[in-house]
């Protein structure tokens, strides 16, 4: 069964202000204004400006009227959107799923004129699911009660107002976070949401104005007082709004909600009884972290490509690096030593109280055991593996986007066959190249960059070149084999740069592999059968386009 725990933060906007040793926000009535239906209006209000008696929505005019010394700021929605993905970001601390609320319009539709995150009223939310993470905190209800009263208190140290609910659905989560009366029925019992949300108003199920205000006229002011309703009339009445909201509530209709980062299939954590700093401390614990993922990635059968810390400080903050392989690893020592190039980036500041390895990016392992090398294969068991470590290493210094490696693409053309790709990048599929390759007849070890053109002569037209001249120089041929055919990709350019006409065949080239008599060996290619044009000049040309061994 899952848990959800649903975050609010009915006063994101002012905590922010007052989180920013603004005296004024903490002692006086202040408030953010925001421009809408053409003329100033409030949006957020700390507690002792709705004691005065002022709300979100009204008009700065009549505000004023009744406060005359009310504090007033611009509203920042972009400031207050980045203070709930930094709280989000910290979130991961208890689960890696974790999701800036949607529920409720937590992100606001027009944020030119509501300026907080969660529209007027500067509220916003996050929606956790702590599906097998409560074991953490202790075993049944208790771990669970637990978890939610440490993420309460952890919260209110950073002056954070917040509420956090806990149930089996997101909808149901978020209407006890916002409409329970009372602290204890924040917590909703596995399979107990039916119970929890009756005596809660109807506003809990997220229904349109309209259809509230009919629901409200209509005596109907408690989801309870909608459960013995029969549904025909509700949905010819309502639209298929309210039940469907109730069936979500109640887990009888799944209401998916997109985690801000794609969970990591595997994760693993250490919390301190007291906050380290010290490089020697965080590096123990790194390693300690990464032997248990290592058995994590044995029992499973696959290798790291991808490896994310994170340090949670006990100022609320999140720094994180990562490192990335070339191929699936689960070295314990050779992953240890890419993250040694990293740890040292990493800003302890006052203390970090938690730190989590997690591996975004796994595959399958597909490695053998290690083997001693022998006399007839010296290098296979350490030059292999020594390459690839040296490339993981350049990557994390020099960017993996600066290291690059050859990656084959199914294209018949020589030129195409292969791209540079980061080092990282995951190998290619067989392709025409890897098929082509296996012929007896390889490929030159050498390409231009380009093909050049070449002045060819030929005993017979059809036949291979007698000699070519390149970069002003003759070569006369001693031994050519071919030709071998291979049709051009009719949608990309010629060689030249030309395309063919349309609605003709896709051009060929006539390769040969041709050597001269001061032993050198060329790959040139015909473009196209020979022909005569109308003024008596063949339309073939050659080409130069490699070198072979």
């Amino acid at each position: 069964m899952k848990r959800i725990v649903s975050l609010w933060f009915p006063k994101l906007s002012t905590d922010r202000l007052a989180r920013a040793s603004k005296k004024d926000w903490s002692d006086r009535a202040a408030a953010t204004v925001a421009w809408h239906d053409g003329c100033p209006r409030l949006v957020a209000l700390n507690p002792h400006a709705r004691a005065a008696g002022l709300r979100p929505r009204m008009r700065l005019a009549d505000a004023r009227a009744l406060l005359p010394d009310l504090i007033t700021q611009a509203g920042e929605p972009q400031a207050d959107l980045r203070l709930i993905e930094a709280i989000a970001s910290w979130c991961d601390r208890y689960t890696p799923w974790v999701a800036i609320d949607p529920l409720g319009g937590a992100l606001a539709p027009d944020i030119e004129t509501a300026c907080s995150v969660g529209g007027f009223g500067g509220d916003a939310g996050l929606l956790l699911d702590v599906t097998g993470c409560t074991h953490l905190f202790g075993e049944g209800d208790a771990g669970e009660r637990a978890l939610l009263a440490d993420l309460v208190t952890r919260l209110a140290r950073r002056d954070l107002s917040c509420r956090a609910a806990m149930a089996d659905t997101a909808g149901a989560a978020w209407a006890l976070a916002r409409f329970a009366e009372r602290q204890a029925d924040l917590f909703c019992p596995s399979r107990g949401q039916r119970d929890a949300l009756a005596p809660l108003p109807v506003e809990g199920l997220r229904l349109d104005p309209p259809i509230l205000e009919t629901l409200l006229k209509l005596g109907l002011r408690r989801i309870g007082d909608l459960y013995p309703m029969p549904r025909g009339p509700l949905v010819r009445r309502f639209g298929d709004r309210p039940v469907r909201r109730i069936d979500q509530a109640l887990g009888r209709l799944d209401e998916p909600i997109e985690p801000r980062r794609l969970p990591p299939a595997f994760r693993t954590r250490l919390a301190f009884a007291e906050p380290i700093g010290r490089a020697e401390d965080i590096a123990a614990a790194t390693s300690r972290l990464l032997a248990a993922l290592c058995r994590q990635f044995e029992q499973a059968g696959v290798g790291a490509r991808q490896l994310e810390i994170a340090l949670y400080r006990v100022d609320g903050s999140v720094d994180r690096t990562s490192i990335g392989t070339s191929r699936p690893n689960r070295d314990n020592p050779k992953l240890m030593k890419l993250f040694e190039e990293r740890l040292g980036e990493l800003d302890p500041g006052f203390g970090v109280e938690l730190m989590i390895l997690s591996a975004p990016e796994v595959e399958t392992w597909s490695g053998t055991q290690d083997a001693l090398p022998d006399q007839d294969s010296p290098g296979i068991a350490s030059g292999l593996d020594g390459t690839i470590d040296l490339a993981d290493r350049l990557a994390l210094r020099l960017g993996s986007e600066n290291v690059v490696r050859l990656l084959t693409r199914d294209s018949h053309l020589p030129e195409r066959v292969q791209i540079a790709a980061p080092v990282s990048s995951k190998p290619a599929a067989e392709g025409a190249w890897r098929r082509i390759a296996n012929l007896k007849n390889a490929r030159p070890t050498r390409l231009l960059q380009r093909p050049e053109l070449v002045e060819v002569t030929a005993f017979v037209p059809d036949d291979p070149p007698s000699v070519f001249r390149w970069r002003r120089h003759a070569h006369r041929i001693v031994r050519a084999d071919g030709p071998e055919r291979i049709a051009d990709e009719w949608w990309r350019p010629r060689p030249d740069g030309s395309r063919p006409p349309a609605g003709t065949q896709p051009p060929v080239r006539d390769y040969y592999r041709v050597e001269d008599d001061d032993g050198g060996r060329f790959w040139l290619f015909r473009d196209g059968p020979y022909q005569l044009a109308a003024n008596g000049q063949p339309t073939a040309r050659w080409f130069l386009h490699g070198f072979c061994a």
